[in-house]
């Protein structure tokens, strides 16, 4: 940091006089950095290295660490566990893969930079709906069997092309034995099994009749995860008139009509009702409406009477206000089944003054809060809906057939015009499917659960002990998470598709009772061992599938049972997978994913967890946002402004885009994709390519005299790059375990801008280039030493640069991943880092005054404060000298020091009229017959 001085400035003067013609070429006696090491490499040449690198270094790396080769490996540090949240097998790698996988490899590597080994396991969601709809969309209606199949082969399609990709931008894992894990694996799936049944023994998963999100045009029930928005669906909104039964109300004045007024933007619901809810707490009146005939009055909460003028444009006149408590005894007409004449009002607490009218139409088949109130009120459940979105007969005849999203409302409201009051159009946010974007409806059927309720306060209790990161972020972060969970009414894991895991149980032929036991559960395992597929479910008559031992155990014979025809939800398939690739009841150190996976693999996997074993999978969760471009856009197709990882590897090379993740993909939930950003990244990643060349070229290979101890050096300069190497390490090594990666990039940048070249490269040249043996030796062990730190702190962001950069380094063969890189806590040395910084501070102000002037020409005398700090630089007082350290550090030809009464840094600059010498135009030539100055005379005698 610049500090500020007072300080006088005496007379300048400025030589004109050149150097002499050169009469001898010394290029050859200065020690110039040679390397082979390319400073950079065309397309072509870069794409060639990358595959060298990937083949020769990368691919066995993670081998070696696993099998604790590295020497020095500390047995006492617990192996670092990421545990892979599986991407799904059903297309090619996006940029957001691009994001998701690079920041879970830059957090291996730093680790085993670091000295600790990994585990880390790459896997694949391999079932569900989105596979099977491109699977069989060419062919539809085809059987259980034939989905499966192909269902099959397109997803190891897609998993073999991304994982080819993945190892192509050098993630570390164990790419050559294959060592992965797919949903679809034989073990997988008996893992699945026992835990599916280790639940439903213990009364964690059970099968009902519930309302659940479910998609018409995938036929399926969905989990909240599987689900979108569209902000711009368009729903009817109507106050619908329910005929109230005079019998239940105390009125002050009698009329002949009584209505209760019902808000509802899913009109096709109402052939389902059973019930209107109302809340006690709030105060209700009976108002008759302008337009309308005198002799009706329409019952709506108080609080809710101007909302309902203003959106209908109807005038209110209070006729009687009532308490809430006095509707318990109301019932009304149905107003679509006349047989229905006398159903009840019940009081419930999600009936809210906020919007509506305070009354609220309930029909337990297609709403949660409405089946709710059916259980306690005993209310059996019906649904009117079938699985494909269509009226069944048992729905009014002019309903019959007809599809709920499509002909539902405007045939209802049709049918009951004359209670329509008012009717309008409302846009709003509405839930769709996520894969086939189309709308859903909350409809009841018969679905498993898993019983979220025993699960949410331990699991609450678990997330406070989760870090979560990035930092900035954590609070919100396990708000937002504790949030989904604490909203989850119940989870539905089954489906009913046929590419996926069976819910391996039998139903009674005659009752449909549930029928299962252990081993009935080991059975079918078995048979999952032997064939190596689950297919023979689907294969297999029951009389095949289920031994008559067995069934004599449950008590019935082979022909009373069915076996049942759901799959288990993705998310249950996924959210397991802690327990099928984590043996030995691990738990993971880190899952790293995108924000999404709040409502998703977070949540499926820390609720299985609590379920199996009563803790979290993961001790932290790192969370990080989706890529958009320059303009904010999320990318797709239909946009035109996708950018594939592909096309940025070809362009602008594998560590650019390492680098562009490194430096972005931490710190903003959208991440910015743009050609300015990866140009920059490329940018940047040359600079350090050129940093490590020259390095190179200075140390030379590897050899005996870089690995012995570091001489005694009295060098202040070399003892300050070392110590500045203490402090580098330290501060990378915290922010990589802070995973704030954007500022372990800024901090290499700005080390190797400052610390290393404006300074230590900048100063130590002329030593460098022109000093003897001994002291190119100590600048070649010093340099060798930051030459492996800077390897140390890039091959986490750009392995395939260090990697390459080592080749031409340790021409052996060995490989970067192999070395134990550390800084020494001997090389701290808060003495010489002062030191360095005070001639720094003095240098800044010379280079004021100096202006262009070359400053090797250059006499200065420093008088006041910091001489304590400079004489250790230039131990003489009085003395001008020219070959002090303090000379090489100020790049002046002499420096005097001399003391003052005043404590102010005062500077005298003078111009010496001499000629430098040509070989190190450094020293002045004082003698005209004098060919190079004195100390390059003794170098090259020696050399010679």
């Amino acid at each position: 940091m610049l500090r500020i001085f007072n300080f006088r400035i005496g007379n300048r003067l400025y030589c004109v006089k050149a150097a002499r013609k050169d009469a001898k070429k010394y290029t050859d006696t200065i020690n110039l950095p040679r390397t082979k090491f390319p400073n950079r490499l065309t397309a072509a040449k870069r794409e060639e290295q990358e595959r060298l690198v990937l083949e020769k270094k990368i691919a066995v790396s993670y081998e070696y660490q696993e099998q604790e080769q590295q020497q020095g490996v500390d047995k006492r540090i617990p192996t670092f566990v990421l545990h892979d949240g599986p991407p799904y097998a059903n297309g090619q790698l996006h940029m957001g893969h691009a994001v998701n996988k690079i920041l879970k490899d830059v957090t291996l590597r730093q680790r085993v930079a670091h000295g600790q080994q990994v585990n880390y396991i790459p896997g694949w969601d391999c079932h569900g709906l989105p596979i099977e709809l491109k699977a069989t969309s060419a062919a539809p209606g085809q059987n259980a069997q034939e989905i499966r199949q192909k269902s099959r082969a397109f997803a190891l399609e897609a998993i073999q092309s991304q994982k080819d990709e993945f190892s192509s931008w050098g993630i570390l894992a164990n790419w050559r034995k294959n060592d992965i894990y797919m949903t679809f694996q034989p073990e997988f799936v008996v893992n699945q099994l026992q835990m599916f049944y280790d639940l439903y023994e213990r009364g964690l998963v059970y099968r009902d009749l519930k309302p659940v999100y479910w998609s018409p045009s995938s036929r399926t029930a969905l989990a909240e995860a599987e689900l979108e928005y569209d902000p711009s669906h368009i729903s009817p909104s109507v106050y619908v008139r329910f005929a109230l039964n005079p019998n239940g109300l105390d009125l002050d004045v009698k009329y002949k009509r009584i209505y209760a007024l019902v808000w509802t933007t899913t009109p096709w619901t109402l052939p389902s009702n059973q019930a209107i809810c109302y809340n006690e707490s709030l105060e209700y009146v009976l108002v008759r409406l302008q337009d309308h005939s005198t002799d009706e009055l329409y019952l709506m909460a108080k609080a809710l009477m101007a909302d309902f003028e203003a959106s209908t444009q109807l005038k209110c006149e209070v006729i009687q206000t009532l308490g809430g408590s006095s509707l318990g005894k109301l019932t009304y007409k149905h107003p679509i089944d006349q047989e229905k004449a006398d159903l009840p009002f019940f009081d419930a607490s999600h009936v809210q003054d906020s919007k509506g009218t305070g009354l609220v139409h309930t029909a337990p088949a297609h709403g949660p809060e409405d089946f709710l109130v059916s259980l306690a009120r005993k209310i059996p459940v019906k649904c009117l809906v079938n699985k494909e979105g269509i009226y069944t007969k048992e729905a009014p005849s002019f309903l019959r057939g007809q599809s709920v999203l499509d002909q539902g409302n405007p045939l209802v409201l049709q049918h009951i015009a004359k209670d329509v009051v008012h009717s309008a159009k409302l846009e709003h946010s509405y839930p769709i499917d996520w894969r086939t974007k189309q709308p859903v409806i909350i409809r009841a059927s018969e679905q498993w659960f898993i019983n979220t309720e025993k699960l949410k306060t331990p699991a609450a209790e678990a997330l406070e002990k989760v870090e979560i990161y990035p930092r900035t972020n954590a609070e919100a972060s396990k708000r937002a998470l504790l949030t989904q969970l604490q909203k989850r009414p119940y989870w539905c894991i089954s489906r009913q598709r046929a590419w996926g895991v069976p819910i391996p149980v039998l139903y009674s032929r005659e009752s449909g009772k549930v029928v299962i036991n252990s081993a009935l559960i080991e059975h079918f395992c078995q048979l999952l061992r032997q064939e190596g597929s689950i297919d023979f479910w689907w294969v297999r008559p029951i009389e095949e599938l289920v031994p008559a031992h067995i069934a004599t155990e449950l008590g019935y014979e082979v022909k009373d049972l069915v076996k049942g025809s759901d799959i288990l939800d993705i998310w249950f398939d996924s959210g397991s997978t802690w327990s099928a690739v984590l043996k030995n009841d691990k738990v993971a150190d880190l899952y790293l994913e995108g924000y999404d996976q709040f409502t998703g693999w977070f949540q499926s996997s820390l609720l299985m967890s609590i379920a199996a074993r009563g803790c979290a999978p993961y001790k932290a969760l790192f969370v990080h946002g989706f890529t958009v471009d320059e303009k904010g856009y999320k990318m797709s197709k239909s946009l035109g402004n996708v950018i594939s990882p592909k096309q940025i590897t070809k362009k602008y090379g594998t560590d650019a885009l390492r680098w562009w993740v490194a430096s972005h993909g931490t710190q903003h939930m959208s991440i910015i994709v743009s050609d300015k950003l990866l140009q920059q990244a490329a940018e940047n990643v040359s600079k350090m390519r050129g940093t490590l060349r020259y390095l190179k070229g200075v140390i030379g290979e590897k050899g005996a005299d870089q690995e012995q101890q570091l001489l005694p050096d009295r060098s202040y300069l070399n003892r300050y790059l070392l110590s500045q190497l203490v402090e580098f390490e330290s501060e990378v090594a915290k922010l990589y375990s802070a995973y704030e990666y954007n500022r372990v990039v800024a901090c290499i940048q700005n080390f190797v801008a400052n610390q290393v070249s404006a300074v230590y490269v900048h100063l130590i040249k002329d030593r460098l280039y022109c000093g003897n043996d001994q002291e190119l030796l100590a600048i070649r062990q010093t340099l060798t030493q930051c030459y492996r730190q800077l390897c140390k702190s890039l091959w986490p962001i750009v392995p395939f640069l260090v990697e390459e950069s080592w080749s031409y380094y340790d021409v052996s063969g060995g490989a970067f991943h192999e070395q134990r890189v550390g800084a020494k806590a001997e090389w701290e040395d808060r003495k010489a880092t002062e030191i360095v910084h005070a001639a720094l501070d003095v240098k800044r102000l010379i280079n004021q005054q100096a202006g262009e002037v070359n400053t090797w020409h250059l006499d200065v005398t420093i008088k006041g404060n910091k001489l304590k700090l400079l004489q250790e630089l230039h131990p003489v007082l009085g003395e001008p000298l020219s070959n002090s350290e303090l000379c090489e550090l100020l790049q002046v030809g002499s420096v005097c020091l001399e003391e003052a009464d005043n404590s102010d840094l005062s500077l005298t600059i003078t111009n010496l009229q001499t000629t430098l010498c040509p070989r190190c135009r450094r020293y002045s030539l004082h003698d005209d017959e004098q060919e190079t100055c004195k100390r390059c005379s003794v170098v090259m005698e020696v050399k010679n």
